[in-house]
């Protein structure tokens, strides 16, 4: 075998798409029963909805864009309005609140970004001495809680966690329609066209994807005692006691996995750097829920920005806190009767640990808070939610930078740094979206980092007549 590819989300299917097309002989492990990684479209309402990544963002370098557009599988969305809820039920003038979001977005637009600092202590220190911010008071405060929350900034628990002003010069856009959406088939979409399996009649490509196949070590290095000195080959090992050797590997597991399972996953262990890079790091927890209704009783293209009052707060029981963190709830295209609410970071790892019924019963009881004053709510029909953070193979959504990040020099490209032979052939190939330089946090990311690994392997191959 020339390639062992680790992990079949959107940058190991990538890779492996890449590998086949040079004629190398290649096999991927997914330690899940499924491909797609956090890409996940599942059956719900009318249609399918996308638990995990759902828009392709942006048109222009965007490579997901290129890949399906000219087959005419993106959507453009219709213009939304923006709805601010308040959570004592009323509804916040339009302008006003659009006044108060334009001045946050405004202060972190002229920040530098050049500074480690967080983006939460930064614009809670701007929210002092900003004019508009600073006229609005007590709703400023609940303004800045919700952009935390809605921009993911982190650090809740720890400060050092929280994404670095730094990291926001270093993730690029892509310009163009940020909400292009699959016509309602999902983003599994783009796993099809990278398998060739659309559009129809076309030829899968024929490389074997195992599934259930954990990987459990990667032997990298035949110069390590213990090791077998007369193979020269990268052994892999999985949890079924399944072998598999080959001249190099892409791993594209999630940094959360790497954070848990680098010390016994790799042998000889990773170089200090590397560790460094994967330990400061880190992995946003974003949590959806979306709720179908027995009927619509919103606008189709209303978007809900819920805003959290403290009296209102002490309305919820302790068990209940995380409701108080859901800060937005949106309209789903091609789903008529869904609404998908957000919730981020503490709020969302609580309600991935809830039971089901204790989730759809919490939605209620926001129903009954927060929209029914004004809002003509029908009953809730059924929900479905995302556990990113729970789940022992991904732990999280996406990465960012941190000030921790800053303070120990760690960055994407210096995760996405193979493990090289003596002889300086990459003999380990780090993928997914982590490891995009600069569009991690992305789909559009993970592939440039699997297409990435894929090339850097086929050159090496060639210089070396491997």
């Amino acid at each position: 075998m020339d390639v062992v590819v680790i992990g079949c989300g959107a940058s190991g299917i990538a890779a492996i798409r890449r590998l086949h097309d040079a004629g190398l002989k290649v096999i991927g492990l997914e330690a899940a029963d499924r491909i797609g990684g956090r890409i996940c479209t599942v059956p719900f309402g009318s249609g399918t909805v996308d638990i995990g990544a759902a828009w392709c963002h942006g048109e222009k370098e965007n490579i997901v864009f290129q890949l399906t557009n000219p087959l005419n599988l993106l959507g453009r969305p219709e213009p939304f309005e923006n709805i601010y809820v308040l959570s004592n039920g009323n509804v916040l003038d339009t302008k006003k609140g659009a006044t108060i979001t334009e001045a946050l977005n405004d202060e972190i637009a002229k920040a530098d970004k050049n500074n480690t600092k967080s983006i939460s202590d930064y614009i809670r220190k701007a929210s002092k001495t900003n004019e508009v911010l600073n006229n609005n008071g007590q709703l400023t405060e609940v303004f800045v809680e919700w952009f935390e929350r809605s921009n993911h900034v982190g650090g809740q628990k720890d400060s050092r966690k929280g994404k670095s002003l730094k990291g926001l010069e270093e993730c690029w856009p892509c310009d163009g329609e940020v909400f292009l959406n699959w016509k309602g088939r999902g983003y599994k979409t783009v796993l099809d066209v990278l398998l060739n399996r659309y559009p129809e009649p076309a030829k899968e490509i024929p490389v074997p994807i195992l599934l259930n196949k954990e990987v459990e070590s990667i032997r990298w290095s035949s110069n390590q005692p213990g090791l077998d000195s007369s193979n020269p080959l990268v052994q892999v090992k999985c949890t079924d006691g399944s072998l598999y050797d080959a001249k190099s590997v892409i791993v594209t597991v999630s940094i959360g996995v790497l954070q848990e399972r680098h010390n016994t996953l790799f042998n000889p262990s990773l170089p200090e750097e590397k560790i460094n890079t994967i330990n400061n790091l880190q992995l946003a927890v974003l949590g959806k829920i979306y709720i179908e209704f027995e009927k619509s009783w919103f606008s189709k293209t209303a978007n809900f920005t819920v805003l959290w009052r403290d009296e209102d707060k002490t309305k919820f029981g302790e068990d209940e806190k995380w409701i108080t963190e859901i800060y937005g709830l949106w309209t789903v295209d091609h789903q008529p009767n869904v609404l998908l609410a957000w919730t981020y970071g503490n709020g969302a790892e609580i309600m991935e640990n809830a039971s089901l019924e204790a989730v759809k019963s919490g939605i209620n009881k926001l129903l009954d808070v927060v929209f029914k004053k004004e809002f003509n709510v029908t009953p809730v029909k059924s929900i479905v939610r995302s556990q990113w953070g729970s789940n022992p193979l991904a732990r999280g959504a996406y990465s960012y930078r941190s000030v921790a990040s800053e303070e120990n020099g760690s960055n994407a490209i210096k995760l996405s740094d193979p493990l090289y032979r003596s002889n300086r052939f990459p003999v380990v190939c780090f993928g997914g979206e982590a490891t995009s330089h600069h569009r991690h946090n992305s789909v559009h990311g993970a592939v440039e980092a699997g297409f990435r690994e894929a090339d850097r392997l086929i050159n090496s191959f060639k210089e070396f007549k491997y």
